[in-house]
């Protein structure tokens, strides 16, 4: 599993190579959808899917290839993540898979040059997303608080503001904060990540 703005950052480096054919817009806003499970507004099979590959999602519409693709990404990201024994070199936490998570969103964060675009796609509440049954609030609530953590590369504030808006406890938020002050200054950790983006193309093929 990938935290928000890394499923953004990877997808947007292999966009162009294998989903050209789609539409951007409704494809990022459906790679971003299956994670408002986080909100307890759906069960996290409905959203996610085992067993795809990229050819699996020729013939889907954009936003349903872009939420096939969230699964994809992440069952890529968690078997290099295994692969490398990252887990080894975090702290001792509960929340260490979380923390670790958003560590990545503030490295991958660089490269998106302009995340304007990409807040600006969830302005839109797509009908795709409003065929889940989620009520209209909630599509608006994990909308919003996607926008507000696209707008800046995550620190402290910003990781408390989006774990507590997806349920977690100010305890939990401060815990999480507290490990990734720790694993930001591994170097071994920061280049697992590193390399992570850096091969991701290869990991989905």
């Amino acid at each position: 599993m990938a935290a928000p703005i890394t499923h953004i950052a990877l997808t947007e480096k292999v966009f162009d190579k294998f989903f050209k054919d789609k539409i951007r817009n409704d494809f990022f806003i459906g790679t971003s959808f299956p994670d408002i499970r986080y909100l307890h507004v759906i069960d996290r099979d409905k959203t996610h899917h085992n067993g795809l590959s990229i050819s699996d999602l020729g013939n889907d519409g954009s936003f349903s290839a872009g939420v096939k693709f969230h699964s994809i990404l992440d069952h890529a990201r968690e078997k290099f993540i295994v692969e490398n024994d990252t887990y080894s070199l975090c702290p001792e936490s509960k929340y260490i898979t979380q923390s670790l998570k958003i560590l990545e969103d503030e490295i991958f964060y660089q490269h998106i040059k302009d995340w304007d675009i990409y807040v600006d796609y969830l302005n839109e509440i797509l009908l795709s997303e409003r065929d889940y049954g989620i009520v209209e609030k909630d599509l608006e609530k994990w909308h919003s608080l996607l926008q507000q953590y696209f707008k800046k590369q995550p620190n402290r504030d910003s990781t408390r503001d989006f774990t507590l808006g997806i349920g977690f406890t100010k305890e939990v938020s401060d815990e999480i904060n507290n490990n990734i002050a720790i694993m930001r200054t591994n170097k071994k950790i920061i280049n697992i990540i590193k390399k992570l983006y850096k091969n991701f193309d290869s990991l989905i093929t």
